[in-house]
């Protein structure tokens, strides 16, 4: 069986030699790919495509300028069109191509590159689709730099769905304006299974049954470096790439769909000026014609202006974007009319009617955002108003959410729509592991913008408006926790968030680590057993493992008003109380190495673990640090003990023991009264140790803290 070169008089070409990538090595790779996409043969596909982006385009968005699609990659189309750029350069879909639109067929907008060597020895691109019997298309290209540089012909693989598979050089019948002012060559390039056999014999070396797999050479153009060089693909059309059966008719997706007798509908939201609503028509026959269009009467929109006598060529389809049009100012409704499509020059092609409807959506209608009390278990909610009787209202839907404070918030997923008489309800989670008892608040931010659903489905709706974020305030009262536990099981960690403990001046929570076995750990807040010769802001934290202790992370939070003047916030240490020695030493002296992997970090546990790189925190053993913008102390240990927090060899003493005799006493309250001047007023040397709060006055802020002591 002969190999033929497809031109429109079908004639013998023996005289090329193949391209680089051997068809005969290409064909059972191409099966296989083929094999992977395709379970079982598809339906016949009948679609069109300009490579234009858009409602009157081709109905979806091809790959953007200025980037296209990237060299070895592809790009599927709603309709299961699979293109594979392997041209060694971009591949774009617009209208900036160099001289392609010289050509007959190549206009507006269009698939194009510039083809170039990258070392693989094939520059080609590749398409996938449902089974075709016919498959057209326009081409051309390119090559400047002399006259003989451009190809007259154009080498094609193509495959069907059960592996047979034929190759071809097509020969390109018209020259045009090409780069440098030399000709180029294009052609319509029209594929049909009964011209194709299995020249490979991969099945059987029969007739091809159909088409699912296109390769197209355009290497013959590669000029490795020296001329620039161009090709262009443009009206790609799949079993003749209309739906009418030989008629002028409405049409959608570049004439994919006949929609007559369907109903077209397109939403605004309410406001000033008019809504317009167009109509797509294309000429399902063999022959240019011209088409009108007609606003039947007994419809709510009014005319903008109908197609009269518009020339259509063959197989063209054409989108007219002001037909009919609607007062926005119009209360919240739909509004439509019947439009109809008349084929001027045939008066045997019957009339075809669509119906255009144009929808008034209300904007939407929003609840006022609500402080949320976490502790209360209260949700974050979002709704929407109803729609207006017989109406409509737009939706919104969520594009970003940001939070601050100790709290999680779960359900503002992104994409997540408040419909019309619907909500959003979140479920606010308040952090407690390290906080301090009391009060605390937060913020939770949504940001949003309209959307409109039809049927569940979100849909495009013109003249949105901006939609300003929705905030929340998050609150939660955090009560005393003076002793918690959990259990742990082998290798599950430890932190955060599954042990912890708190007062109004002191919190102790397990950050880091994983146990070796199964056990559990316990934590319990006391006050601070005096050292002899280190103090312990406040209170302390025990903690005891029913195992052998683990590398661990503990973390321990103070308040900055019980830092006494004799110490510095930067030098605090997570401490342990060595009851041998009777004093508060470094924690990581406690550990199994005796302190001697002791290192200091100057930030909060996690900007260390960071640093990690993945590492367990064995590796780390006896790292410690302090940050002082969130009032943390930390260090990685192996053992448990009493901790706490302060600086080692200063003490505080008791808040308030202004006797230092170890009690606060009525003999204090004498000393501090002898001391009170007022805000403000700097105290004498002599009466600092009534300034409790370290501000250089006595006031009745010292008293508070005094008064907070009374009796310990």
């Amino acid at each position: 069986m002969q190999k033929i070169k497809l031109t429109a008089a079908n004639h013998l070409n023996t005289n090329r030699f193949a391209p680089p990538r051997s068809p005969l090595s290409l064909a059972p790779i191409v099966a296989v790919i083929t094999a992977s996409l395709l379970i079982a043969a598809p339906a016949v596909a009948q679609l069109s495509y300009t490579f234009t982006s858009g409602p009157g385009g081709d109905g979806f968005t091809w790959p953007p300028s200025p980037t296209g699609m990237l060299d070895s990659s592809s790009f599927a189309t709603p309709d299961d069109v699979h293109i594979y750029n392997d041209i060694g350069n971009n591949l774009f879909f617009d209208d900036q191509y160099q001289v392609a639109g010289n050509a007959p067929g190549i206009s507006n907008a269009a698939m194009w590159g510039n083809p170039t060597s990258i070392g693989l020895g094939t520059v080609d691109f590749d398409l996938f689709f449902s089974a075709t019997q016919d498959l057209s298309f326009n081409f051309a290209w390119s090559v400047g730099g002399a006259p003989e540089n451009t190809p007259e012909e154009v080498y094609i693989y193509v495959e069907d769905f059960e592996g047979r598979a034929t190759d071809f050089y097509w020969s390109l019948a018209s020259t045009y304006t090409g780069l440098g002012g030399f000709d180029g060559y294009t052609d319509r390039i029209s594929i049909t299974t009964g011209n194709l056999f299995d020249d490979y014999f991969n099945v059987d070396g029969e007739q091809l049954v159909d088409i699912v797999y296109v390769s197209i050479y355009v290497g013959d153009i590669d000029t490795g470096g020296g001329p620039s060089s161009e090709f262009a693909i443009d009206n790609f059309d799949l079993d003749g790439g209309i739906g009418g059966g030989g008629e002028v008719f409405p049409s959608v997706n570049n004439g994919s769909i006949d929609v007559t007798g369907s109903t077209l509908g397109r939403t605004s939201l309410r406001g000033a000026g008019n809504f317009t609503g167009g109509l797509e028509v294309t000429n399902g026959t063999v022959s240019t014609t011209t088409f009108s269009t007609q606003l039947l009467p007994g419809g709510d929109l009014s005319d903008a202006g109908q197609v009269n006598g518009a020339t259509i060529f063959a197989g063209q389809s054409i989108y007219t974007p002001n037909l009919v049009s609607i007062d926005r100012l119009l209360p919240s409704a739909s509004y439509s009319s019947d439009l109809r499509v008349i084929n001027d020059l045939n008066a045997s092609d019957p009339d075809n009617d669509v119906t255009l409807l144009l929808r008034l959506a209300e904007a939407p209608q929003l609840s006022a955002p609500s402080p949320v009390d976490v502790s209360l278990g209260e949700k974050v909610t979002l709704a929407n108003a109803a729609a207006p009787v017989n109406g409509h209202r737009a939706s919104v839907e969520v594009t970003g959410s940001s939070i601050s404070g100790p709290f999680s918030v779960t359900g503002y997923d992104l994409d997540a729509p408040c419909k019309p008489g619907e909500m959003i309800e979140g479920d606010a989670a308040f952090d407690r592991f390290g906080r301090l008892s009391g009060n605390h608040d937060g913020l939770f931010t949504v940001s949003l913008q309209m959307t409109f659903y039809v049927n569940q489905i979100n849909t495009f709706l013109e003249n949105a408006e901006p939609v300003a974020d929705e905030q929340w305030t998050l609150e939660a009262a955090l009560a005393d926790i003076p002793s918690d536990n959990a259990s742990y099981d082998s290798q599950t960690p430890l932190g955060p968030g599954r042990v912890g403990v708190n007062s109004a001046s002191t919190a102790a929570t397990i950050v880091g680590g994983i146990t070796a076995s199964t056990g559990n750990v316990s934590m319990n807040l006391a006050a601070a057993t005096t050292g002899s010769s280190t103090g312990v802001l406040q209170q302390s934290a025990a903690v005891s493992f029913t195992t052998a202790s683990p590398v661990y992370a503990i973390q321990m939070t103070y308040r900055d008003e019980d830092i006494c003047p004799s110490v510095t916030e930067s030098n605090l240490r997570l401490l342990y109380f060595n009851s041998g020695a009777a004093d508060w030493q470094l924690a990581v002296n406690g550990n199994s190495d005796g302190g001697s992997g002791a290192t200091f970090f100057a930030g909060s546990f996690d900007a260390f673990v960071a640093t990690l790189g993945g590492a367990p925190l064995s590796s780390a053993l006896g790292t410690h640090g302090v940050d002082p913008a969130n009032n943390h102390a930390w260090a990685i240990v192996d053992h448990a003990a009493d901790f706490g927090v302060g600086e080692v060899g200063k003490s505080c003493g008791v808040k308030g023991d202004l006797d230092n005799n170890g009690i606060v006493n009525l003999d204090d309250y004498v000393i501090w009264q002898n001391c009170l001047e007022g805000p403000g007023i700097i105290v004498p040397p002599a009466c600092a140790i009534a300034d409790c709060d370290a501000d250089q006055d006595v006031d009745l802020s010292d008293f508070a803290i005094f008064a907070e002591s009374f009796g310990i």
